[in-house]
């Protein structure tokens, strides 16, 4: 056993690394961060993560980062020698998934109000999505269960640009313009 794990070690070397261990920077950071009862359950380096706003027409992209999952949020993290955060997703706040994993390049698509994020993994790291779909599903069920979402999460347009953004926000996130909510005039 302790051949076949100094065997794949040295695959991942010759192939650019570790696909599942995160440079001791990023994961030393990650630890230093967890909130109480909060573990890591799976981390995985991911090809590239793409985070579009509402309307799709600005996007953010990171190649070769990490896709860190928490028992309470997904931590995509840019692929350095220290914690360098680019996006943090809330399982609780997840409102859908869409699992593309059967494939050379398996990808995950993750929708959160007002937000979609695209998270695609490299063809030799696939072997290790198999039990990403059952992990997912049972944390973000955790997480429900631990901090369900509030009826904070009401969701309104916004008049500049049609984003759909939270009921409780003062300034549209993408496009800046205030929102004034007509029951309240």
């Amino acid at each position: 056993m302790a051949i076949a794990g100094v065997l794949k070690g040295l695959v991942e070397k010759l192939q650019g690394g570790s696909f599942t261990e995160p440079p001791d920077g990023i994961a030393e950071g990650v630890r230093k961060r967890l909130g109480e009862g909060e573990e890591i359950r799976f981390t995985l380096l991911n090809w590239r993560a793409m985070h579009k706003a509402p309307t799709f027409t600005d996007s953010n992209t990171y190649f070769r980062s990490w896709f860190i999952l928490t028992t309470r949020r997904i931590i995509i993290a840019r692929n350095s020698s220290e914690l360098k955060t680019f996006r943090e997703i809330p399982l609780n706040g997840v409102t859908d998934i869409h699992y593309e994993l059967d494939r050379g390049e398996p990808r995950v698509t993750i929708t959160t109000p007002g937000n979609v994020d695209k998270i695609e993994f490299p063809k030799r790291a696939a072997g290790h999505t198999a039990e990403l779909e059952e992990l997912l599903a049972s944390a973000i069920a955790e997480a429900r269960s631990a901090a369900p979402v509030t009826a904070e999460a009401r969701i309104v347009l916004c008049g500049g640009c049609g984003s759909r953004i939270p009921g409780t926000s003062r300034f549209c996130p993408e496009c800046g313009v205030r929102i004034i909510l007509r029951d309240s005039i």
